[in-house]
Protein backbone atom coordinates (compact mmCIF):
# COMPACT_ATOMS: atom_id res chain seq x y z
CA UNK A 1 0.00 0.00 0.00
CA UNK A 2 1.21 3.51 -0.75
CA UNK A 3 2.66 5.74 1.94
CA UNK A 4 0.05 8.14 3.34
CA UNK A 5 0.02 11.40 1.40
CA UNK A 6 -1.98 13.20 4.10
CA UNK A 7 0.78 14.75 6.18
CA UNK A 8 0.02 17.77 8.36
CA UNK A 9 2.34 20.70 9.04
CA UNK A 10 3.57 19.02 12.23
CA UNK A 11 4.69 15.82 10.53
CA UNK A 12 1.75 13.66 11.61
CA UNK A 13 0.41 11.10 9.14
CA UNK A 14 -3.36 11.12 8.89
CA UNK A 15 -4.51 7.54 8.38
CA UNK A 16 -7.89 7.44 10.15
CA UNK A 17 -11.23 9.08 9.37
CA UNK A 18 -14.41 9.10 11.45
CA UNK A 19 -17.42 9.35 9.14
CA UNK A 20 -20.72 10.60 10.58
CA UNK A 21 -23.79 9.34 8.73
CA UNK A 22 -26.33 11.42 10.64
CA UNK A 23 -26.80 13.88 13.48
CA UNK A 24 -29.85 11.93 14.65
CA UNK A 25 -29.79 9.71 17.70
CA UNK A 26 -32.35 7.74 19.66
CA UNK A 27 -30.48 8.53 22.91
CA UNK A 28 -30.07 11.85 24.74
CA UNK A 29 -26.92 11.16 26.76
CA UNK A 30 -26.34 13.88 29.31
CA UNK A 31 -22.77 14.65 28.20
CA UNK A 32 -23.72 14.75 24.52
CA UNK A 33 -27.17 16.31 23.90
CA UNK A 34 -29.86 18.30 25.69
CA UNK A 35 -32.79 16.22 26.91
CA UNK A 36 -35.17 17.82 24.40
CA UNK A 37 -32.75 17.07 21.59
CA UNK A 38 -31.89 19.43 18.74
CA UNK A 39 -33.71 20.28 15.50
CA UNK A 40 -32.83 17.65 12.93
CA UNK A 41 -30.77 18.66 9.93
CA UNK A 42 -33.01 18.35 6.84
CA UNK A 43 -32.23 15.16 4.96
CA UNK A 44 -31.35 17.00 1.76
CA UNK A 45 -28.68 18.94 3.65
CA UNK A 46 -26.73 15.89 4.81
CA UNK A 47 -24.40 14.14 2.41
CA UNK A 48 -25.84 11.29 0.39
CA UNK A 49 -24.19 7.91 0.72
CA UNK A 50 -22.70 8.43 -2.74
CA UNK A 51 -21.16 11.75 -1.63
CA UNK A 52 -19.81 10.22 1.57
CA UNK A 53 -18.34 7.32 -0.38
CA UNK A 54 -16.71 9.68 -2.84
CA UNK A 55 -14.90 11.49 -0.01
CA UNK A 56 -13.90 8.15 1.52
CA UNK A 57 -12.62 6.87 -1.83
CA UNK A 58 -10.49 9.97 -2.36
CA UNK A 59 -9.29 9.80 1.25
CA UNK A 60 -8.30 6.15 0.78
CA UNK A 61 -6.36 7.07 -2.35
CA UNK A 62 -4.50 9.65 -0.24
CA UNK A 63 -3.53 7.07 2.38
CA UNK A 64 -6.39 7.02 4.89
CA UNK A 65 -6.94 3.30 5.38
CA UNK A 66 -9.08 3.08 8.53
CA UNK A 67 -12.62 4.34 8.80
CA UNK A 68 -15.02 4.55 11.75
CA UNK A 69 -18.72 4.92 10.91
CA UNK A 70 -20.45 7.08 13.53
CA UNK A 71 -23.38 9.43 14.07
CA UNK A 72 -25.37 10.54 16.05
CA UNK A 73 -26.43 6.95 16.03
CA UNK A 74 -25.41 5.61 12.59
CA UNK A 75 -28.00 2.83 12.60
CA UNK A 76 -30.73 5.49 12.76
CA UNK A 77 -30.05 6.14 9.08
CA UNK A 78 -31.71 3.74 6.70
CA UNK A 79 -29.15 1.95 4.56
CA UNK A 80 -26.29 2.36 7.03
CA UNK A 81 -25.20 -1.28 6.83
CA UNK A 82 -25.16 -1.23 3.02
CA UNK A 83 -23.01 1.91 3.23
CA UNK A 84 -20.59 0.04 5.49
CA UNK A 85 -20.44 -2.79 2.96
CA UNK A 86 -19.63 -0.40 0.14
CA UNK A 87 -17.08 1.47 2.22
CA UNK A 88 -15.32 -1.73 3.18
CA UNK A 89 -15.03 -2.69 -0.50
CA UNK A 90 -13.23 0.50 -1.52
CA UNK A 91 -9.62 -0.02 -2.66
CA UNK A 92 -7.17 0.93 0.06
CA UNK A 93 -9.60 0.51 2.94
CA UNK A 94 -7.94 -1.79 5.46
CA UNK A 95 -10.38 -1.46 8.33
CA UNK A 96 -14.01 -0.45 8.76
CA UNK A 97 -15.60 -0.24 12.20
CA UNK A 98 -18.75 1.23 13.70
CA UNK A 99 -19.64 3.04 16.92
CA UNK A 100 -23.20 2.55 18.17
CA UNK A 101 -25.26 2.73 21.34
CA UNK A 102 -26.39 -0.82 20.58
CA UNK A 103 -30.13 -0.27 20.87
CA UNK A 104 -30.69 -0.85 17.13
CA UNK A 105 -27.86 -3.33 16.63
CA UNK A 106 -29.56 -6.72 17.01
CA UNK A 107 -31.20 -6.99 13.55
CA UNK A 108 -27.91 -6.15 11.81
CA UNK A 109 -25.35 -8.31 13.63
CA UNK A 110 -25.41 -11.21 11.19
CA UNK A 111 -25.17 -8.90 8.17
CA UNK A 112 -22.31 -6.92 9.72
CA UNK A 113 -20.48 -10.15 10.42
CA UNK A 114 -21.08 -11.38 6.87
CA UNK A 115 -19.59 -8.25 5.31
CA UNK A 116 -16.58 -8.53 7.59
CA UNK A 117 -16.94 -5.42 9.74
CA UNK A 118 -13.73 -5.22 11.76
CA UNK A 119 -15.14 -4.03 15.07
CA UNK A 120 -18.11 -2.60 16.92
CA UNK A 121 -17.79 -0.03 19.70
CA UNK A 122 -20.81 0.03 22.00
CA UNK A 123 -21.42 2.97 24.32
CA UNK A 124 -22.41 1.38 27.64
CA UNK A 125 -22.05 3.58 30.71
CA UNK A 126 -23.79 1.37 33.28
CA UNK A 127 -25.32 -2.07 33.85
CA UNK A 128 -27.84 -0.56 36.27
CA UNK A 129 -31.02 0.02 34.28
CA UNK A 130 -31.90 3.05 36.41
CA UNK A 131 -28.48 4.65 36.05
CA UNK A 132 -28.39 3.77 32.36
CA UNK A 133 -31.74 5.51 31.92
CA UNK A 134 -30.52 8.56 33.83
CA UNK A 135 -27.51 8.91 31.55
CA UNK A 136 -29.08 8.03 28.19
CA UNK A 137 -32.56 9.48 28.92
CA UNK A 138 -33.87 6.99 26.38
CA UNK A 139 -35.71 4.31 28.38
CA UNK A 140 -34.11 1.59 26.29
CA UNK A 141 -33.96 -1.81 28.07
CA UNK A 142 -30.44 -3.15 28.49
CA UNK A 143 -31.99 -6.42 27.36
CA UNK A 144 -31.96 -5.00 23.81
CA UNK A 145 -28.27 -4.09 23.94
CA UNK A 146 -26.42 -6.85 25.82
CA UNK A 147 -27.62 -9.83 23.72
CA UNK A 148 -26.68 -7.99 20.51
CA UNK A 149 -23.17 -7.40 21.87
CA UNK A 150 -22.82 -11.06 22.81
CA UNK A 151 -23.99 -12.23 19.39
CA UNK A 152 -21.50 -9.92 17.68
CA UNK A 153 -18.70 -11.29 19.88
CA UNK A 154 -19.76 -14.86 19.16
CA UNK A 155 -19.73 -14.07 15.43
CA UNK A 156 -16.06 -13.16 15.74
CA UNK A 157 -16.43 -9.37 15.72
CA UNK A 158 -14.18 -7.42 18.07
CA UNK A 159 -16.52 -5.73 20.55
CA UNK A 160 -15.33 -2.76 22.57
CA UNK A 161 -17.26 -1.07 25.36
CA UNK A 162 -16.97 2.71 25.61
CA UNK A 163 -17.54 4.12 29.08
CA UNK A 164 -17.58 7.79 30.08
CA UNK A 165 -17.18 7.77 33.89
CA UNK A 166 -19.29 10.50 35.51
CA UNK A 167 -19.44 11.50 39.14
CA UNK A 168 -22.95 11.15 40.60
CA UNK A 169 -24.07 9.07 37.61
CA UNK A 170 -22.11 5.83 37.16
CA UNK A 171 -19.02 5.97 39.39
CA UNK A 172 -20.40 3.29 41.72
CA UNK A 173 -21.24 1.06 38.73
CA UNK A 174 -17.71 0.82 37.35
CA UNK A 175 -16.62 -2.35 39.23
CA UNK A 176 -19.62 -4.25 37.85
CA UNK A 177 -18.91 -2.98 34.33
CA UNK A 178 -15.25 -3.96 34.61
CA UNK A 179 -16.09 -7.45 35.82
CA UNK A 180 -18.65 -7.84 33.04
CA UNK A 181 -16.16 -6.87 30.35
CA UNK A 182 -13.21 -8.85 31.68
CA UNK A 183 -15.19 -12.06 32.13
CA UNK A 184 -17.14 -11.71 28.87
CA UNK A 185 -14.15 -11.16 26.59
CA UNK A 186 -14.81 -7.52 25.77
CA UNK A 187 -12.29 -4.69 25.61
CA UNK A 188 -13.56 -1.94 27.93
CA UNK A 189 -12.28 1.59 27.40
CA UNK A 190 -12.66 4.42 29.87
CA UNK A 191 -12.95 7.73 28.03
CA UNK A 192 -12.00 10.74 30.09
CA UNK A 193 -14.74 13.37 30.09
CA UNK A 194 -13.67 16.18 27.78
CA UNK A 195 -14.71 19.83 28.26
CA UNK A 196 -16.33 20.07 24.85
CA UNK A 197 -20.00 20.67 24.15
CA UNK A 198 -22.14 19.55 27.08
CA UNK A 199 -19.23 17.72 28.68
CA UNK A 200 -18.29 20.96 30.46
CA UNK A 201 -21.48 20.66 32.55
CA UNK A 202 -20.39 17.47 34.33
CA UNK A 203 -17.51 16.14 36.39
CA UNK A 204 -15.62 13.06 35.32
CA UNK A 205 -13.87 10.40 37.39
CA UNK A 206 -10.05 10.60 37.38
CA UNK A 207 -8.48 7.86 35.29
CA UNK A 208 -5.96 7.10 38.06
CA UNK A 209 -8.85 6.35 40.42
CA UNK A 210 -10.25 3.84 37.96
CA UNK A 211 -6.87 2.15 37.57
CA UNK A 212 -6.56 1.80 41.33
CA UNK A 213 -10.08 0.39 41.51
CA UNK A 214 -9.28 -2.25 38.90
CA UNK A 215 -6.00 -3.32 40.48
CA UNK A 216 -7.51 -3.54 43.96
CA UNK A 217 -10.37 -5.73 42.78
CA UNK A 218 -8.98 -7.70 39.84
CA UNK A 219 -5.20 -7.63 40.04
CA UNK A 220 -2.33 -5.79 38.37
CA UNK A 221 -2.73 -4.19 34.98
CA UNK A 222 -0.09 -5.43 32.52
CA UNK A 223 0.61 -3.55 29.28
CA UNK A 224 -1.14 -5.46 26.53
CA UNK A 225 1.73 -5.08 24.10
CA UNK A 226 -0.52 -4.21 21.20
CA UNK A 227 -2.94 -1.49 20.24
CA UNK A 228 -6.65 -2.26 20.07
CA UNK A 229 -8.32 0.12 17.67
CA UNK A 230 -7.17 3.33 16.02
CA UNK A 231 -7.09 5.72 18.91
CA UNK A 232 -4.57 6.62 21.59
CA UNK A 233 -5.85 4.21 24.24
CA UNK A 234 -3.37 2.73 26.68
CA UNK A 235 -4.30 -0.97 26.67
CA UNK A 236 -3.84 -3.50 29.47
CA UNK A 237 -4.57 -7.10 30.28
CA UNK A 238 -5.51 -8.59 33.63
CA UNK A 239 -4.20 -12.07 34.46
CA UNK A 240 -6.90 -14.73 34.38
CA UNK A 241 -9.40 -12.74 32.31
CA UNK A 242 -10.19 -12.89 28.61
CA UNK A 243 -11.20 -9.24 28.37
CA UNK A 244 -8.91 -6.21 28.46
CA UNK A 245 -8.90 -2.60 29.60
CA UNK A 246 -8.07 0.68 27.90
CA UNK A 247 -7.80 4.31 28.98
CA UNK A 248 -8.30 7.30 26.70
CA UNK A 249 -7.03 10.25 28.73
CA UNK A 250 -7.32 13.23 26.41
CA UNK A 251 -7.19 15.81 29.21
CA UNK A 252 -4.82 14.39 31.84
CA UNK A 253 -2.44 12.73 29.37
CA UNK A 254 -2.50 14.83 26.24
CA UNK A 255 -1.77 12.72 23.16
CA UNK A 256 -2.12 15.26 20.35
CA UNK A 257 1.46 14.64 19.23
CA UNK A 258 0.36 11.29 17.78
CA UNK A 259 -3.06 12.30 16.47
CA UNK A 260 -3.77 10.51 13.20
CA UNK A 261 -7.40 11.42 12.58
CA UNK A 262 -9.87 13.71 10.90
CA UNK A 263 -13.65 13.74 11.05
CA UNK A 264 -16.19 14.02 8.24
CA UNK A 265 -19.54 15.28 9.52
CA UNK A 266 -22.84 14.35 7.93
CA UNK A 267 -23.02 17.94 6.61
CA UNK A 268 -19.75 17.44 4.77
CA UNK A 269 -17.43 19.41 7.05
CA UNK A 270 -13.94 17.92 7.21
CA UNK A 271 -13.05 18.68 10.84
CA UNK A 272 -9.37 18.32 11.60
CA UNK A 273 -9.50 18.60 15.41
CA UNK A 274 -12.29 17.70 17.80
CA UNK A 275 -11.80 20.80 19.96
CA UNK A 276 -11.14 23.42 17.31
CA UNK A 277 -13.70 24.37 14.70
CA UNK A 278 -11.08 24.19 11.97
CA UNK A 279 -11.46 22.40 8.65
CA UNK A 280 -13.23 22.79 5.32
CA UNK A 281 -16.75 22.37 3.97
CA UNK A 282 -16.63 19.78 1.20
CA UNK A 283 -20.33 19.78 0.28
CA UNK A 284 -20.09 22.74 -2.15
CA UNK A 285 -17.36 20.88 -4.06
CA UNK A 286 -19.27 17.62 -4.01
CA UNK A 287 -22.41 19.26 -5.37
CA UNK A 288 -20.64 21.25 -8.07
CA UNK A 289 -18.64 20.01 -11.02
CA UNK A 290 -15.41 19.88 -9.04
CA UNK A 291 -13.25 16.90 -9.95
CA UNK A 292 -11.35 14.60 -7.65
CA UNK A 293 -8.12 16.55 -8.18
CA UNK A 294 -9.72 19.68 -6.73
CA UNK A 295 -11.14 17.68 -3.84
CA UNK A 296 -7.67 16.29 -3.12
CA UNK A 297 -6.10 19.75 -3.03
CA UNK A 298 -8.78 21.14 -0.71
CA UNK A 299 -8.42 18.18 1.68
CA UNK A 300 -4.63 18.46 1.64
CA UNK A 301 -4.81 22.16 2.44
CA UNK A 302 -7.20 21.53 5.34
CA UNK A 303 -5.00 18.83 6.83
CA UNK A 304 -1.93 21.06 6.59
CA UNK A 305 -3.76 23.54 8.83
CA UNK A 306 -4.60 20.89 11.44
CA UNK A 307 -3.90 22.45 14.87
CA UNK A 308 -0.93 21.21 16.83
CA UNK A 309 -3.07 20.38 19.86
CA UNK A 310 -6.39 20.83 21.59
CA UNK A 311 -6.76 23.50 24.27
CA UNK A 312 -8.82 21.65 26.85
CA UNK A 313 -6.83 23.22 29.69
CA UNK A 314 -7.88 26.67 28.51
CA UNK A 315 -11.43 25.45 27.99
CA UNK A 316 -11.54 24.24 31.59
CA UNK A 317 -10.41 27.69 32.78
CA UNK A 318 -12.59 29.80 30.53
CA UNK A 319 -15.58 27.58 29.76
CA UNK A 320 -14.94 28.03 26.03
CA UNK A 321 -15.54 24.48 24.91
CA UNK A 322 -16.58 25.03 21.35
CA UNK A 323 -20.09 25.69 20.10
CA UNK A 324 -21.16 22.21 19.04
CA UNK A 325 -22.83 19.04 20.28
CA UNK A 326 -20.97 15.76 20.10
CA UNK A 327 -23.69 14.11 18.03
CA UNK A 328 -23.02 16.64 15.26
CA UNK A 329 -19.30 15.91 14.81
CA UNK A 330 -19.10 12.14 14.95
CA UNK A 331 -17.72 11.78 18.49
Amino acid sequence: MQEPALLDAHGRKITYMRVSLTDRCNFRCVYCMPEEGEPHIPHEEILSFEELLRVCRVAAEMGISRFKVTGGEPLCRKGAVDFIRRLKQLPGVAQTTITTNGALLAPYVDELAAIGVDGINVSLDSLSQDHYNNITRARIPLGKVLPAMARARDKGILVKINVVPLKDYNESDLPELINFALTSGYHIRFIELMPVGRGKLYEGVPQDNIREMIEESFGPLAPLGRVIGNGPAECFSVAGYSGSVGFISAVSKKFCHCCNRVRLTSLGFLKTCLHHNIGVHLKPLLRSKAGDAELVQVMLAAVRKKPLAHEFARALRTGDSGNFLMNSVGG
